[in-house]
């Protein structure tokens, strides 16, 4: 079938039309002919491969990786960069203008990532072994492993790491069949890293120690590895390492946190950087009484807190609400982490008759539409809320501009450089 690109859509996604129907294809740029596969067709759209670009936009470009096309984890390496986010931008002011009848005119230029290369710091790597060992990403829309070698958005640090693993694991083969999946993160900070093997509860234990001590042995950089299974909490130590022992440090705007392994933790350090010095400058030296909801581990929480006459964050993750309790104590930082269910922590607050001068939240992709709901009762005078996904924020900032708050600006970060995912904030007031 023979198209023409209109635009790009959130998704990482090309959208064309035949015959009143939409076709989605990923791995174009608007105004390209092209000819595609229909795989999935649903009632009112369909899905289809790119088979060929038959008319090229000028703006395309070769992609660095040789897995593009083939590996689920980037969208737009045939885009260059300084494309990428004026097309993001666009994107996301079309969610939220047909989602939440928000103008475009609130939406602030995206703030480029420092790299966009080299960044990602976490690798999410699957594993199987039918004809051949295969460790890489997920086919898009698909659960086919594409078998990666090296990962050019992957921190040089990472991909060595998952070389040696590559190399340890062919050595261990009895272990294959045990392996689901493995897990890097590497700090640049300190320029070490650790990896957490996700496996079966009934594995060879002698075996799966071997291969740690190798590793370790062979990659100085390695700290540690841990393995995950159903029967285990956390991960546990393969070499018997204490949770501060396998943790990575990071330097988090003028403060030292240590990051436990199996905790979520920003893939983009140096962007990272940057939303906090712009929650700092955007929110001011008089915070009032804080209360952040989807704390994690204490990443937004840490350097504000002391602007704040109180905080307190919740978190759901016991081991993420354990790491931010010890970092705060370890950096002096008067912050408080509770380990709830962010909509029972909030009943409690109301219960209690209690309010807050800001809500910070960063919730998942979800959205946080009713923990929303429930905040408003404790009469919050300003909202920054951080998203991942615009479909979600444009419904919730919806909510909140017709229950009075009045929004200020968006800004959006560009975190995931070659893909299509987008972060923003969302800074709101009550008049």
């Amino acid at each position: 079938m023979k198209l023409t690109v209109e635009k790009l859509i959130f998704g990482g996604w090309g959208l064309s039309r035949t015959t009143g129907k939409v076709v989605l294809v990923a791995g174009v740029l608007p105004g390209e002919v092209v000819e595609v596969e229909v795989q999935r067709e649903h009632r009112d759209y369909m899905v289809a491969t790119l088979k060929e670009v038959l008319s090229p936009s000028p703006k395309r470009i070769d992609p660095r990786c040789p897995h593009f096309g083939d590996c689920g984890g980037c969208d737009y390496q045939h885009i260059p960069y300084n494309l990428q986010l004026p097309l993001k931008e666009e994107i996301l002011k079309e969610e939220l203008k047909r989602i939440g009848q928000i103008p475009p005119e609130m939406v602030k230029p995206m703030i480029p990532s420092p790299q966009d290369y080299g960044w990602r710091i976490r690798l999410d790597l699957a594993i199987e072994a039918k004809e051949k060992l295969k460790i890489g990403f997920y086919r898009r829309g698909t659960r086919e492993i594409v078998d990666v070698e090296r990962c050019p958005v992957a921190h040089p640090l990472a991909e060595r790491i998952m070389e040696r693993f590559r190399l340890a694991l062919q050595r261990h083969l009895i272990l294959v069949a045990a392996v689901r999946r493995l897990e890097i993160t590497i700090s640049p900070d300190e320029n070490r890293g650790h990896m957490v093997i996700y496996c079966l509860v009934h594995h060879d234990k002698k075996h799966m120690r071997q291969m740690a001590e190798e590793l370790v042995l062979e990659c100085d950089e390695l700290k540690d590895v841990l393995i995950k299974h159903r029967a285990l909490v956390f991960p546990h130590s393969v070499l018997g390492k204490g949770r501060t022992q396998s943790a990575l440090e990071f330097s988090l705007n003028g403060i030292r946190i240590l990051s436990y392994p199996g905790v979520f933790l920003q893939a983009n350090p140096q962007q990272n950087r940057r939303l906090i010095a712009y929650l700092k400058k955007k929110l001011g030296d008089d915070l009032g009484e804080v209360l952040e909801l989807f704390s994690g581990i204490g990443n937004l929480s840490l350097p504000l807190a002391p602007q704040a006459s109180s905080w307190t964050g919740v978190e759901r993750n016991r081991l993420s609400v354990k790491n931010a309790n010890y970092n705060a104590q370890k950096n002096g930082i008067k912050a408080r982490f509770v380990c709830e269910e962010a909509l029972r922590l909030l009943e409690s607050w109301q219960k209690e008759g209690r309010h807050c001068d800001l809500l910070l939240l960063d919730p998942p992709r979800q959205g946080a539409l009713e923990e929303l709901k429930m905040a408003l009762s404790l009469n919050p005078s300003r909202i920054a809320y951080v998203s991942c996904n615009p479909s979600t924020l444009a419904r919730d900032l919806r909510f909140l501009i017709d229950q009075g708050y009045e929004l200020e600006e968006i800004t959006p970060f560009d975190f995931f450089p070659q893909t299509y995912h987008i972060e923003s904030v969302s800074l709101l007031r009550k008049p």
